[in-house]
């Protein structure tokens, strides 16, 4: 492989010389074949499909709804519902990342010790460059996967082979954001380069990340969350701030500083527009990639056939297409889709409630099935295996550095400076280009942000509507210390909704049905109705308009099954229905577990209950074990209970380490 300034997918597997480190790191076209290999990890399912994609849930947004039997099972559901046990995708997942890492430091060392780096060369500056991000990047999700992990910036050899201890996730980060603030300069642009390999505007965007995780909360050995609060020399960094002056970081809080430091960098030396068109930004990765200088600082550049799971086990489902076929293992909340404004262009683009059966038929989803709608294999143009699509994986966008330095202005000034206002309408400003209610959601909606409180929650939600389904909302939770809260606030709004709809009263802990109790018009669609026309889903309804299901219209739209779609040749008239807030709570006179009748009220008819889903109740287990046990129950407390996301380290690697490694501690569940 050579440098390139186009797309050419960069993330290939090649089988490697076993030449020796230092003729392999001497020039530019070996020194590239050897950081291409660290690439070539992106394309295992350790990453492709697992620390990237279906291991991202279970959040307030991405989701792998899960029943009561999954709970405690020994696969990816037990890793949805934040009740992880050990198995051998976890095992594989560590090694790989210590491998990719291991790699890196080979690179590095090679790269240092080389003439034509020490020269000056360029395309060596560059591949330097390269190595040292690709070993942050790789420790950064390490750190969030498993907590406080073994920390090693030399290659592993035969006279150390890294037996290392747990280092504190917050002197890792540290040593990382030196490493990309000492390196970043030497890199070139993406606009010179191409985003499919790690840039300068990768790297600058990058520090601002680290340093707003190392800055936020993360799991403490304790098993508690917490802000770093130690500040000796392995956690200080040395900087330089956005008036060119030197400035040192120790404290959490200075962290923010050197974040706003290099998002501003990052904008007086390479700002750019944010693409109008919100969806072009993966269709770019559907077919090529995005160009330099542009909305995407990153992305890992897939091979068709080769290496990418988007398409497959992540976006829009196809069941059976000529471009090949894949089931999304992630699905958005419903309150998430809830939560947009009806006229954000980033809806359509993020959240569907259909999937494709066939290139030309699609079929309406429900409740529990909403698509992330960013990427489809259909639209590919080329044909390619099921596995393995090519679809390119964006891993940093300037719209996150933007949100970024707005949420670091406003954590150092303890409310948003107009600089903070500024990042936060650029935006906005793009998702509501084409709006009728563009000022109000605009201009009006950030002037009324006036304090540290009411900007942070803006933050949240901005972060949450502009990145849904890119995977990304676990990690932020964690270092905003919100995951409890996130799940809480879900749950919370799938109950009430329910209980609204269905006519439901909570009287002594059971939801009893009451016919005369109004129903409250939430600006949530109980039910979608839709309309079957040529093949595809017509919607009658949004997801923010009520149809009362008594009025004769709605009452008689009947469902649409799957295998009455593969009818060949068949047609279908009137109104459809689907599911949707409805479906949280069943409405029942008999009791579900027993098939006993609850009775008669005191006028003779059937007393109803209902029953809370078990998907509301089993897919974040892990918090909501021993709270969730009937479903009526106030769960406010879970606010102030940790949210158990660490993985245990697999148990063969504990073993090897002869006692040098354990599991005790960072409240995991499954040891």
């Amino acid at each position: 492989m050579c440098l390139t300034t186009s797309c050419e997918d960069m993330l290939d597997t090649k089988s490697l010389s076993t030449d020796n480190l230092e003729y392999l790191t001497s020039n530019p076209t070996d020194a590239r074949k050897m950081v291409a290999h660290v690439y070539s990890f992106f394309c295992e399912d350790t990453y492709t499909s697992r620390m990237s994609t279906n291991w991202m849930q279970n959040t307030d947004i991405e989701i792998g709804f899960i029943a009561k039997s999954q709970s405690e099972n020994t696969d990816r559901r037990g890793v949805w519902c934040l009740n992880m046990k050990q198995f051998n995708d976890i095992k594989n997942c560590w090694d790989n990342s210590l491998k990719a890492i291991d790699f890196a430091n080979q690179c590095i060392q090679g790269i240092e010790n080389s003439d034509m780096y020490k020269n000056g060369n360029k395309d060596m500056k560059q591949l330097h460059g390269e190595a040292y991000c690709l070993r942050a990047y790789w420790y950064w999700l390490m750190c969030n996967f498993w907590g406080d992990v073994p920390f090693a910036t030399t290659p592993t050899t035969a006279q150390n082979m890294h037996n290392d201890p747990r280092t504190d996730k917050n002197i890792i980060y540290t040593h990382l954001i030196q490493d990309l603030i000492n390196v970043e300069e030497e890199m070139q642009w993406s606009d010179a380069l191409t985003v499919e390999y790690m840039n300068r505007d990768f790297a600058l965007g990058f520090i601002v990340k680290l340093a707003m995780f190392r800055a936020g909360y993360s799991m403490q050995a304790d098993g508690t969350m917490a802000r770093c609060t130690q500040t000796g020399e392995e956690y200080t960094v040395t900087y330089m701030d956005e008036n060119g002056v030197e400035a040192t970081a120790s404290s959490a809080d200075d962290y923010y500083k050197v974040a706003k430091a290099y998002a501003l960098k990052l904008i007086k030396l390479k700002d750019r527009g944010l693409n109008a068109n919100f969806k072009e930004i993966f269709d770019n990765q559907i077919n090529g990639c995005n160009p330099g200088n542009s909305d995407v600082l990153f992305e890992m550049g897939f091979v068709p056939n080769s290496g990418g799971d988007i398409g497959w086990c992540h976006g829009l489902s196809v069941v059976d297409g000529s471009k090949g076929a894949g089931t999304t293992y992630t699905n958005l909340t419903p309150s998430y889709a809830c939560s947009f404004d009806p006229q954000d262009q980033r809806l359509p683009v993020t959240c569907a409630n259909y999937r494709w059966l066939y290139d030309e038929k699609q079929a309406a989803v429900d409740v529990w099935g909403i698509q992330p709608a960013k990427w489809c294999r259909l639209d590919m143009k080329t044909s390619v295996a099921s596995k393995g699509t090519g679809i390119n994986w964006p891993v940093l966008r300037y719209a996150d550095v933007l949100l970024l330095l707005a949420e670091a202005e406003n954590e150092i000034n303890n409310g948003p400076t107009a600089t903070a206002k500024e990042m936060l309408k650029r935006v906005r400003e793009r998702a509501f280009i084409n709006a009728n209610n563009k000022s109000e959601m605009v201009d009006n909606y950030i002037n009324a942000l006036g304090n540290y409180d009411a900007f942070k929650k803006a933050i949240i939600d901005e972060r949450g509507w502009e990145f849904g389904g890119e995977n990304i909302r676990k990690f932020d939770l964690i270092r905003w210390n919100y995951y409890s809260d996130a799940i809480v606030n879900t749950i919370e709004w799938m109950r009430d909704v329910a209980m609204n709809y269905n006519q439901l009263e909570n009287i002594n802990g059971e939801s009893i049905y009451n016919s005369e109790k109004e129903i409250e018009d939430m600006n949530v669609a109980p039910r979608l109705y839709y309309e079957y026309i040529n093949g595809r889903v017509i919607f009658e309804n949004d997801y923010f308009t009520y149809r009362d299901q008594s009025n004769s219209t709605y009452s008689s739209a009947t469902t649409l099954s799957d295998n009455d779609i593969k009818t060949p040749n068949a047609t279908f008239e009137g109104l459809k229905r689907i599911g949707f807030a409805d479906s949280f709570i069943s409405v029942s006179s008999t009791n579900p577990e027993t098939g006993e009748a609850y009775g008669k009220d005191e006028n003779g008819n059937d007393i109803k209950k209902g029953t809370l889903h078990e998907r509301v109740m089993y897919s974040w287990h892990g918090l909501t074990d021993g709270a969730l046990i009937k479903g009526t129950e106030d769960i406010s407390s879970l606010r102030n209970k940790v949210t158990p996301y660490v993985f245990p380290i697999p148990t063969d690697r504990v073993v090897s380490s002869n006692g040098v490694l354990s599991n005790d501690g960072y409240a995991i569940r499954n040891k």
